[in-house]
């Protein structure tokens, strides 16, 4: 009986272990919880990536303004900024804009407001400011962005050193690999993950 009692306690330390180091632990992070402070930066050790969503409340409030700020850590570093889902209802007074150190990425109104379908960026820096404004008026949801680091620099982007290749040639850290969010800008990273890797 001990025996059993021992296996059964090994195989559950086993199990627990195993789904702790199947993905790291997944912050929520608000956008507007975030305005104004310093940049956020990415690394490829620690923070590879993470999404964020325009607020915790079901809606954002009446005129709005905030700006965050995301640095790679190592200036061959860039970004790989995938909105996954945008629901900006008040257009053109309500709009999310971002830039790829000063430039404007998303020059098309309808990737600055509405509810267009998934899409994606990939910065020529290592800095990207996301800026949401919003008027008086009906409001919604905001949206939900998923950022990667993307590796450039890493010849062939070698899955033996963390790396996972992405099909669009994205080159993302592998610990960002079915984790629910499109770090890719893809999709990739998300196909043919089992249910241990989903958080």
């Amino acid at each position: 009986m001990e025996n059993i009692n021992l296996f059964l306690v090994l195989t559950f330390l086993i199990l627990i272990i195993r789904l702790s180091d199947a993905k790291p632990s997944s912050d929520k992070f608000f956008m507007d919880k975030m305005c104004g402070n310093e940049s956020i930066i990415l690394d490829g050790d620690f923070k590879p990536g993470t999404s964020f969503q325009l607020t915790s409340n079901s809606k954002y409030q009446p005129n709005f303004n905030c700006s965050i700020k995301f640095r790679a850590a190592q200036s061959t570093q860039r970004f790989v900024i995938t909105i996954e889902r945008m629901n900006i209802v008040n257009c053109p007074n309500d709009y999310l804009r971002i830039y790829d150190s000063s430039t404007l990425l998303n020059k098309d109104i309808k990737q600055q407001c509405g509810t267009p379908s998934s899409f994606s960026f990939t910065t020529t820096t290592g800095q990207v400011t996301f800026t949401f404004t919003s008027g008086p008026g009906t409001k919604s949801s905001g949206f939900q962005i998923a950022i990667a680091l993307h590796f450039p620099a890493v010849p062939a982007c070698p899955q033996s050193l963390g790396f996972f290749l992405c099909k669009n040639k994205n080159c993302i850290s592998k610990k960002l690999q079915c984790d629910t969010y499109d770090h890719c800008g893809d999709f990739t990273d998300e196909l043919s993950c089992s249910m241990v890797g989903k958080k």
